[in-house]
């Protein structure tokens, strides 16, 4: 969500940002092959029924024992590092992953990038297996269930910036690059594995619709990449597999942007190749695109956008029998009554109306005082929970 993420604080204010992702955003060659699309079993393939793919399957339904209360917080080591401090209602220092525990969070979700620079996107480097794993660990004790988010980049991935890591430049092929991602989910899995993390849900890609690692390192055109279609589901269903390994009982997430639009209805034939278990969207309600910019939209479009989310995560879910979560969601200037209301509306329509919704996870919410530019965190500016966070986490 970076996409929104850290321009965000300039679209507040200037009314006009780019489209953003996630929590601020190298592979050993292998073996050329030729790629191999791997198939669903075949009781998950259906035939057409003209709304985008099979015949209509029943829905999973969640339970609220098991429903994810998240939150994206990867920058948080990165605002500890800046001399970031949390309290709690009453004023008092606390430890951000025991603060949002007791606020009801009760699943973390983390992004990792491939090699992150200390420069790029400013977060000094963070965000590398090693600060995943020392987050996993903090988060596991908190009591919190934890999803990984790949990007398969050196930085943000979004879908306006699908970057291959650099160290991956080269690679000859599209089965080449998949043997690269896959390897590098399985290096990270591997360290958390050995940590005793239990991972609850690997998400392949960061809002993918287009696809992921479309171009260089340097954002310039290149002809092996991973455009949806075949090549998406060949690096996808590869880095599925390795997860699936290491952590078999792991559900695998696909990640498309703008929850509010039908978009998973383009890719019919994608999702019947695709080897994966929820399908994760991003949703920011108050937002609308004009042009080539995302600006506020005060004229009801937060209601109108999760009512419209809500509707397709049932079609998706009837349509594949496939669960869904909203992987991230956020609202600018929480403290204000109705951006805070709209958080919670948005929120609890969606789980009461989306049966197949396992979880719902606020992107940074964490951040106050504008957190590398980001004005869409939960936080007040003393570095408290805002109480409409405190009221969307309470269950």
């Amino acid at each position: 969500m970076k996409r929104l993420s850290t321009l965000l604080l300039s679209a507040v204010l200037t009314l006009a940002l780019l489209p953003s992702c996630g929590d601020g955003d190298s592979k050993p060659e292998t073996k050329d092959q030729t790629p191999v699309v791997v198939p669903l079993e075949e009781d998950n393939k259906t035939g057409d029924n003209g709304n985008g793919g099979g015949q209509e399957t029943a829905a999973p339904e969640h339970t609220d024992l098991d429903f994810a209360y998240g939150g994206d917080i990867s920058w948080v080591t990165a605002m500890e590092k800046q001399g970031k401090k949390f309290a709690n209602v009453a004023g008092e220092a606390a430890d951000c992953f025991t603060l949002l525990s007791d606020l009801g969070m009760n699943a973390a979700r983390f992004r990792v990038w491939v090699k992150p620079s200390a420069s790029e996107g400013g977060v000094w480097g963070l965000c590398d297996i090693d600060d995943v794993v020392a987050k996993s660990i903090r988060a596991q004790k908190s009591g919190m269930k934890i999803m990984i988010d790949f990007h398969y980049s050196d930085t943000w991935a979004d879908p306006s910036n699908q970057k291959k890591p650099a160290a991956w430049d080269n690679a000859a092929t599209v089965a080449v690059l998949g043997d690269s991602a896959a390897a590098f989910t399985k290096r990270t899995l591997e360290k958390l594995k050995a940590a005793n993390i239990d991972i609850n849900w690997v998400q392949i890609g960061n809002e993918t619709r287009g696809g992921m690692m479309l171009t260089s390192s340097k954002g310039k055109e290149a002809s092996v990449n991973g455009k949806m279609g075949d090549n998406y589901v060949v690096i996808h269903n590869k880095c599925a597999a390795v997860a699936r390994e290491i952590y078999p009982q792991t559900k695998i997430v696909t990640h498309f942007e703008n929850g509010q639009n039908a978009l998973w209805k383009e890719h019919a034939a994608v999702f019947k190749k695709l080897d994966f278990d929820i399908l994760g969207l991003s949703l920011y309600p108050e937002y609308t695109k004009q042009g080539e910019y995302w600006v506020p939209d005060a004229n009801g479009i937060a209601e109108k956008h999760y009512k419209n989310c809500a509707s397709y995560m049932n079609s998706f879910a009837t349509t594949y029998g496939k669960e869904t979560m909203l992987c991230e969601i956020g609202v600018t200037e929480i403290e204000k009554e109705a951006n805070g209301a709209s958080l919670k509306a948005a929120f609890d329509y969606i789980k009461t109306n989306v049966k197949s919704c396992k979880g719902i996870f606020y992107w940074e919410p964490e951040c106050y005082q504008g957190f590398n530019h980001y004005g869409m965190g939960g936080f007040t500016i003393k570095g408290q929970p805002a109480q409409a966070l405190i009221d969307t986490y309470k269950h």
